[in-house]
């Protein structure tokens, strides 16, 4: 009996060690397929009604609150993209009124400048037509064209237009792996739901090594009345930029591809390409460093 005994024993003891590297196995393979799993979107969506609109330097400011009263600033320049969600024609700054209903798209992964209420650049501002339906969707989909999410399946038409961010034309095949924006108007009533599409842009978003900017700001900055100043040289090189001492003008000439920023320390105006913009606080020297207000860094991280 206790030979009998100590089998059964150590029979159960086994079947327990094999359940737990079962159970520790099975965990491991949900952990890896989550981990796999691709986002749906690398963009967060914020809607509601333009309640302010201020001119500025080469941008408009637009106050806009949601239905619970949250209110975000966008600052619209003429980087942003800017729909029309019925006709899905591109609009100008000019169309953004007070009273419209907007849908602004800004990608998550953008460093944000800690402010309330929020202030961002979106990349895409959808304006809601009120007197012709239809719907926009901002997301990624497989190469059946269903999306990530599962909420939308694409059926690309002759008459579909295809374009990429600056407006050209584009194949089909080139949409695959790509953020896209798709206007349509009706779907089916099956699940998930289908459509074809009347115009279909692929959307850019931020590449992974502007992810590490912000520690680099929290390990090298200061305060001056009430602005973050932050490194220009660290920010802007990590960013793809270079960077020009310019000693005889005091300042530096900061370039990426068509874009140029011409600064001078002890001036709060710059330049930026052929325009004129201003920084909340004059950049200055400081241990050898120059040091630039955070304003600043929205514009860099848009180009």
């Amino acid at each position: 009996m206790k030979k009998i005994g100590t089998i059964a024993l150590a029979a159960l003891l086994t079947a327990s060690v094999i359940g737990s590297y079962s159970a520790l196995a099975q965990e491991e393979a949900v952990q890896v397929i989550n981990e796999k799993k691709e986002e749906a979107t690398n963009y967060m969506r914020f809607s509601g009604k333009i309640t302010e609109t201020e001119s500025g330097d080469n941008e408009i400011r637009l106050t806009v609150e949601n239905e619970d009263k949250m209110l975000m600033i966008l600052r619209i320049n003429d980087e942003s993209q800017l729909y029309n969600s019925g006709t899905a024609k591109s609009l100008t700054k000019s169309d953004l009124k007070k009273g419209a209903t907007i849908e602004a798209f800004y990608d998550k992964n953008k460093p944000m400048i800690l402010i309330y209420p929020p202030t961002l650049t979106p990349e895409l501002v959808i304006v809601k037509d009120e007197s012709v339906s239809g719907e926009v969707k901002v997301g990624k989909f497989d190469k059946n064209f269903l999306s990530l999410d599962g909420k939308l399946k694409l059926n690309i038409g002759k008459d579909t237009m295809l374009l990429n961010q600056q407006g050209k034309a584009i194949k089909e095949t080139e949409l695959h792996g790509e953020e896209l924006i798709v206007f349509y108007a009706v779907t089916t009533r099956s699940l998930p739901p289908q459509t074809t599409p009347s115009k279909i842009i692929t959307l850019n978003h931020f590449k992974d090594d502007t992810l590490n900017v912000q520690e680099i700001i929290a390990n090298d900055h200061y305060m001056k009345n009430g602005v973050k100043m932050i490194p220009l040289r660290k920010v802007a090189e990590h960013l793809g930029y270079k960077v020009l001492s310019q000693p005889k003008v005091d300042g530096a000439l900061v370039t990426l591809q068509n874009s140029s920023f011409t600064i001078k320390r002890g001036e709060k105006t710059y330049g930026y390409n052929r325009s004129i913009r201003n920084f909340e606080v004059a950049p200055e020297l400081r241990d050898m460093t120059t040091y630039v207000s955070e304003d600043f860094l929205e514009l860099l991280i848009q180009q």
